[in-house]
């Protein structure tokens, strides 16, 4: 299946050797995609500046921003800059080897019109559930149940759900500032990811998994000695996406609150 019709978002910072073999991998296996490039490093090598116009030359599209410009401006400006129909959100350290069969079902879902975000797995950790809010303000993660038999398109099986992991086609007609967007200003661990699938259920968008899509991280490689600082951040309590949306309690799998009053 040609995927003419696939932008691929990664967002890099301080990770310039992982980006790297995630370029090549997507340039060598999936050459009909287009590469969106969001980096908010803050630093340029010649090796960068000579693949990021190697990029340019090629029909991609490669966007520095300001340093540590975060998550939430990153994929909001990733979206802004998409000039195809799906966006798939990536990452600079996934590893795109063998990835291409599951982005064909991704397209083959979203072609279907069935859904509006088709996401797969990440290391195949299950990550697949419901929202619930059983009172304004107060949402409980519930994964989806495997009783039943899944829905098809083609061989392509997939299930219903609201909540999946960060690896999705999105359909690029439902982002926006003025629909479904990211809080630009929250950089990474203020409940963006939660956030997210939130706004797109209360919109009405529709989520699914497609089995058997999968995308592994790629093994350690040396990164900027700041990295895991700035990452750190993930881990403070505070849920500023949460309170903007009005949500006073979330519940993640198996009941484990995330932020309370």
């Amino acid at each position: 299946m040609p995927l003419n019709d696939v932008s691929i978002l990664i967002k890099t910072f301080l990770r310039d050797e992982h980006l790297y073999e995630t370029i090549g991998t997507i340039l060598r296996e999936i050459p009909e995609a287009q590469l969106l490039i969001v980096d908010d490093g803050g630093i340029s090598t010649h090796v960068k500046e000579n693949t990021y116009h190697h990029l340019l030359d090629r029909g991609h599209i490669v966007d520095v921003v300001p340093f540590d410009s975060g998550f939430g401006f990153k994929s909001n400006r990733g979206a802004a800059l998409c000039q195809r129909p799906y966006l798939l959100i990536g990452s600079d350290d996934f590893d795109f080897r063998g990835a291409r069969p599951g982005i064909e079902k991704l397209v083959q879902v979203l072609d279907a019109g069935v859904a509006d975000i088709a996401s797969g797995r990440v290391h195949n950790n299950p990550y697949e559930g419901w929202l619930d809010e059983p009172t304004p303000g107060v949402i409980r993660e519930r994964y989806i149940s495997f009783a039943e038999p899944p829905y098809c398109v083609g061989l392509t099986t997939y299930r219903k759900c609201h909540l999946t992991v960060n690896y999705s086609l999105i359909r690029r007609s439902i982002l926006g500032p003025d629909k479904i967007h990211w809080d630009d200003d929250v950089k990474i661990g203020g409940g963006e990811h939660g956030a997210f699938f939130v706004d797109v259920m209360r919109a009405g968008h529709r989520v699914v998994y497609v089995e058997g899509v999968n995308i592994n991280e790629q093994r350690p490689k040396p990164m900027d000695p700041r990295y895991s600082a700035f990452r750190g951040r993930a881990r403070q309590p505070e849920r500023p996406c949460f309170v903007r949306r009005g949500i006073k309690q979330y519940y993640c799998f198996g009941g484990i609150p995330d932020v309370k009053d």
